[in-house]
């Protein structure tokens, strides 16, 4: 099974249920600006939904980006060390997904959850899923 998610754009109902479940697991309560997952609603058009594509990025160009190595590949996974982190913003503008946000001087993405993505669990619709679920 791969590490990342599939998109059904078009089942998506930009409820943002995935970013409530994400910053509720991230935050420990709801603060969409904190999640890792950020849905751009688009209606009539398909949203845009913004989050680390892990193994759909060619290249992860963040970490190569990153000039302290606070950003690494491990197992499929991209993390962001945010104690490593100097708030440079050099990741930022490299990101194709643009799923790097900086909080409070900190670059912050999405995890996976450590391989529960919340966010997928959350979404009713079947809009996100596990890649290769």
């Amino acid at each position: 099974m791969g590490t990342g998610f599939d998109f059904d754009y078009e089942h998506c109902t930009e409820c943002q249920r995935c970013m409530i479940a994400c910053s509720v697991a991230k935050e420990g309560h709801v603060f969409l600006r904190r999640s890792r997952i950020s849905i751009v609603r688009g209606w009539p058009e398909l949203p845009e939904i913004r989050v680390c594509r892990f193994d759909d990025c060619a290249g992860h160009p963040c970490v190569e980006a990153c000039p302290v190595g606070a950003i690494t590949s491990e197992g499929g996974l991209v993390l962001i060390d945010a104690e490593t982190c100097t708030g440079c913003e050099a990741c930022v503008g490299v990101c194709p997904s643009t799923a790097i946000t900086m909080m409070e001087g900190i670059a912050q993405k999405c995890d996976f959850c450590g391989g529960a993505p919340e966010c997928v669990s959350a979404c009713g619709t079947l809009a996100i899923t596990r890649k290769g679920a």
